[in-house]
This record gives C-alpha cells, structure tokens and sequence, in this order.
C-alpha cells in the first residue's frame, strides 16, 4: 500500500498547476467527471463553470461532488477530496488568479482578456471539501 499525505504535503499538491477531475452526479444519478481548473483554500475549493453547463446543472440538483487531483507521473500521489458544492458569487480576482497559475502571467493575462465578462456566462462553485482520500508512492507499499 502506498503512504498518505500529510496534511502540508496536501496544501503542497493542491497549490500546484495539476488538472483536477471534478466528479458530479447527474439526472440519471450517473458519475460525471469533468476535467478542471481550481483554487484551494483551507478547507474549500473553487471552481469556475459555465453558468449552464452540466458541472452547475448537476450540481443544483445534487450538490454531492469528488474532485481528484494526482501528480500523473512517478512517484505518484494525489487526493480524492469528498465534499459538497454551492454557487457563490463570482469572484473576478479569483478567475485572474487561477488563469495565471495554470497558464503564466502573459498567456493567463490574455485568457483572462478573452473571457472578460465571464462573470455574465460563468459562475463560482465552492466546494466544502466533507472527506478525503490520499496516497503518495513515493513512501513505499
């Protein structure tokens, strides 16, 4: 069995540019799982969504998600956050932020200026993260 992060070690992985898979639920009570961009905070996680997508629609009718985050290279490690969604407002800075940390201070300034008035098409999805699951390879099995 693989070793389990510590608590810094997951604010360590959650603070890197890594894609996570956001897991929804939808009317079908089928698993969806979304590739997507995030913020960790404490206890929270931020995503922007559309403001129609099947991410929000699930959400508003079953706020119950997983996001999973993993280093996907050698020696492996990653977390299954568990936990539960709600829209909140919009947060502009919040949006700049996370375009720049996933894609640099020039290319993440011009998606930013691309998407200028997302906040009208997109909304913020505050995940209370409820559990979690977490392993790290690199301490062995």
């Amino acid at each position: 069995m693989p070793g389990k992060l510590t608590d810094a070690e997951l604010a360590d992985l959650l603070s890197e540019a890594q894609i996570g898979v956001l897991s929804t639920v939808d009317d079908k009570a089928r698993p969806e799982g979304s590739p997507i961009w995030f913020e960790a905070r404490e206890n929270k996680v931020y995503v922007h969504v559309g403001r129609s997508s099947k991410k929000a629609r699930n959400v508003r009718a079953n706020p119950y998600v997983s996001l999973t985050v993993d280093t996907r290279q050698a020696p492996y490690r990653g977390a299954i956050l568990h936990g539960t969604a709600a829209e909140v407002r919009f947060d502009d800075a919040m949006h700049r932020r996370v375009a720049v940390h996933y894609l640099g201070k020039e290319a993440g300034d011009a998606y930013v200026a691309m998407t200028e008035g997302a906040a009208d098409d997109s909304i913020l999805l505050e995940i209370t993260v409820t559990g979690r699951f977490t392993w790290d390879y690199g301490k062995g099995f």
